[in-house]
């Protein structure tokens, strides 16, 4: 197989079809309202996780069996059934129609991967092996947690709104990498971190 291609998918207000609506549906959804998708759910019975989901319009659930035309218009697919007579189905019809599918524990009929995700505010981490080791990809995720913590979140944004003022003035373009760079480099994070904590021991001592 070759390497896959990684990228971050904008996926606010795409159709984004989950077959299946059992324990392994349920696992799938997280990212995908997270990401803002359209999320349209294709099973005939649905545990209670997805009814109330549906039930508050978070997704929509179709009760009946898969059909290639629920499809039509969408943005990519998980089979999500644990039936591989049924995912067979799912994957044979997103080729057809050029939609991306993942059958979920099935990499053969996988496009794309669910990797293991680190969320940090705006800032995320993927690892992903391919489908050759999901318990690997989630061991890193572990260990990347305990690497980067939350004051990532706060410090993401104070570099968000320092790059857009570099953006607004006059300066030349190679002036202004090297600065963002420096500005994102360890050293200041520690520092900016250190700052942050010491902050946090004055208040609570006062």
């Amino acid at each position: 197989m070759a390497a896959l291609f990684p990228m971050f998918v904008k996926l606010d207000g795409c159709k984004c079809v989950v077959v299946g609506a059992g324990r392994i549906a349920s696992q799938k959804l997280g990212s995908l309202l997270l990401a803002g998708a359209d999320v349209q759910i294709i099973a005939p019975a649905a545990n209670d996780e997805i009814r109330q989901l549906a039930a508050s319009r978070r997704v929509t659930w179709t009760a009946v069996e898969f059909q290639p035309e629920h499809l039509i218009g969408a943005s990519l697919v998980i089979a999500a059934t644990g039936n591989a007579v049924v995912n067979e189905c799912v994957f044979r019809a997103a080729r057809e129609r050029s939609v991306l599918c993942n059958a979920v524990d099935e990499p053969e009929r996988c496009d794309f991967f669910y990797p293991a995700v680190v969320r940090r505010g705006d800032l995320q981490i993927a690892i992903s092996t391919a489908g050759k080791s999901p318990a690997l990809a989630q061991r890193i995720r572990r260990e990347l947690e305990q690497e980067f913590d939350a004051t990532y979140i706060a410090w993401l944004n104070w570099l968000g709104t320092v790059r857009e003022m570099f953006f607004r003035r006059e300066m030349d373009p190679e002036a202004r990498r090297q600065a963002l760079h420096r500005i994102a480099a360890r050293p200041l994070f520690e520092r900016y971190k250190h700052s942050r904590q010491s902050r946090a021991q004055g208040g609570q001592r006062g």
